[in-house]
């Protein structure tokens, strides 16, 4: 006998996470993941790490040669052998995320399957040629290149990058593959114009809506990737935030409903956030768990 809607249990938000993406650094950015992972409610899905050849769909072949090779530094300035080999599961989670939104929409957009989490810190400070800023690869570019090979109806793909900082790595990345047409970076100080104190800080939950609407009607999308930036915090101790707790809600819930009303595909992750002790930056984290949440049960409901 089927569940009556009353009875339905709620969606949940699938993450993708593999715990051999934890390796052992300990700064709070690779930390934070298992740690966020344990408190989501949830059992997260695995996947495959990424080949060498996947990494070079967004960067120099000869680069990702040199990182895995031990003959150049990653983005957390050392040549670890372990972290590398983490490297290779993070991007991965951001393709896997993807996949798995694109393939349910490919069958007909059924709300709790258009939106899905990628447990995975930041990858924008990445280039062509470059890591940095505690990115090595730039998941973003890669998970949005494979999925405009493997769904050319997409279309677009628009990046919006909340994270604290500007993303420059998908810059450099956009301009030397000449990508502009078909990946859009929305970065600071487009989001988190004006900084703390901007137009942007004092922006309600409509606002924010609005204004990802009109992203998405400016550039036709097939799929939105979401930086949801914990650094985008205020009190986060980088001093990039310009957004309160409750700000940031408000942020995420303007534009995961606009996704979710427009019918196209979003997946996130968690992307920067130092705060410390570390459970005011996870919490962070959850909140934006629990706004995808919402939104899924929105639409199912």
């Amino acid at each position: 006998m089927p569940m009556s809607p009353s009875t339905r249990p709620a969606p949940l938000t699938p993450v993708f996470y593999h715990p051999a993406q934890h390796a052992s650094h300990d700064f709070i950015s690779i930390q934070k993941i298992p740690a966020f992972i344990a408190q989501s409610g949830r059992d997260p899905i695995g996947f495959e790490p990424f080949t060498d050849d996947d990494f070079a769909v967004a960067h120099d072949p000869e680069f990702v040669a040199n990182v895995f090779g031990l003959r150049t530094r990653n983005g957390f300035g050392t040549m670890d052998e372990n972290l590398n080999h983490a490297l290779r599961y993070s991007s991965a989670s951001l393709w896997a995320a993807v996949s798995h939104v694109l393939e349910a929409n490919r069958g007909g957009y059924q709300g709790a399957s258009g939106i899905a989490c990628s447990a995975t810190q930041g990858f924008h400070h990445s280039g062509y040629t470059f890591a940095g800023g505690y990115c090595t690869f730039n998941g973003l570019i890669i998970a949005a290149r494979k999925a405009l090979a493997g769904y050319p109806d997409l279309g677009r793909v628009l990046i919006i990058d909340g994270d604290g900082h500007y993303g420059n790595g998908t810059d450099d990345i956009i301009q030397h593959l000449k990508l502009r047409d078909t990946i859009i970076n929305v970065t600071r100080p487009e989001i988190g114009k004006g900084g703390n104190g901007g137009p942007h800080s004092r922006f309600s939950q409509a606002d924010w809506e609005g204004w990802t609407r009109d992203l998405i009607e400016t550039h036709d999308p097939g799929l939105v990737i979401y930086q949801s930036g914990g650094d985008a915090w205020d009190l986060d101790p980088l001093g990039s935030g310009y957004l309160s707790k409750e700000a940031l809600g408000h942020r995420d819930r303007g534009v995961f409903g606009a996704a979710q009303s427009a019918g196209v595909p979003l997946v996130w992750n968690l992307a920067g956030g130092y705060a410390k002790p570390m459970q005011l930056t996870i919490d962070l984290h959850l909140q934006t768990l629990r706004i995808s949440d919402e939104a899924l049960a929105t639409v199912v409901g």
